[in-house]
């Protein structure tokens, strides 16, 4: 008997006349995956521990509940259009912001978005809210201009307090869009500089022990002359430069 294919993670679809998405659990992390979670948990500062959904239905539950509760403080995320015993549905909420960025020209609209993107973190932190995982690659925009939020299946707040997650939530994201900043220090920290005039939270001392906490990281990327290896490692190397000024 052939084994059947396995289904797409993530698959495009139509629900209800509309155009929506179906999402599908991974697998559930192995034994050695929970293990090697609690060893970190241990040996590293409660906000650099892994955040990663164990997998199963169980990230899909999540999110799903996540996403309800962003969209009741009004923030633009996917509609959970049906939860399933193995997948849920979620409406389209448009383009990739990544996959736009990389498709403009103009650096000024470019940075524009980059803004808005951290305008659209202020908002979610602003309703008492964390992310988890705030990349480029996990925000879409719509046809209407609109930034939303998706794959909301961490939760960094079961891990440690708000503030450190709000804290790690601007530093993924100053990482994520260093790739698209011509001037990283600076565009850096005019971002950062957006956060902490439009967000009433003060989350300052959670973000500086981040900096103190990362700091030998970006030391040895600097002393193996390594930061320009791939943008993620750029991404890390000039958020934590940034965050070290603090």
């Amino acid at each position: 008997m052939e084994t059947p294919p396995l289904l797409p993670r993530v698959e495009q679809t139509i629900f209800d006349g509309q155009p929506a998405w179906i999402k599908r659990p991974e697998e559930t992390r192995s034994s050695r995956f929970v293990i090697l979670h609690k060893i970190l948990q241990h040996i590293m500062p409660k906000v650099l521990h892994p955040t990663g959904a164990l997998g199963g239905m169980d990230a899909i539950r999540q999110e799903a509940k996540r996403l309800e509760i962003f969209d009741a403080a009004s923030l633009p995320v996917p509609k959970v259009l049906a939860l399933t015993e193995g997948s849920v549905v979620l409406s389209d909420t448009g383009k990739q912001l990544r996959g736009v960025l990389l498709g403009m020209a103009d650096a000024q609209l470019k940075f524009a978005m980059l803004e808005r993107a951290m305008r659209g973190l202020v908002a979610v932190h602003a309703a008492g809210l964390s992310h988890g995982r705030p990349f480029l690659r996990d925000m879409t925009v719509d046809a209407d201009d609109t930034l939303h939020f998706l794959d909301l299946e961490e939760d960094p707040t079961a891990r440690m307090t708000l503030e450190d997650a709000q804290a790690r939530d601007v530093w993924l994201l100053l990482s994520s869009c260093t790739e698209f900043c011509e001037e990283p220090f600076k565009d850096l920290n005019h971002l950062l500089d957006i956060y902490f005039s439009e967000c009433q939270g003060d989350i300052s001392v959670n973000l500086s022990a981040l900096g103190r906490a990362l700091r030998p990281y970006r030391r040895i990327i600097s002393v193996l002359r390594v930061k320009d290896v791939s943008k993620d490692v750029t991404g890390a190397y000039w958020s934590v430069r940034v965050l070290e000024d603090l």
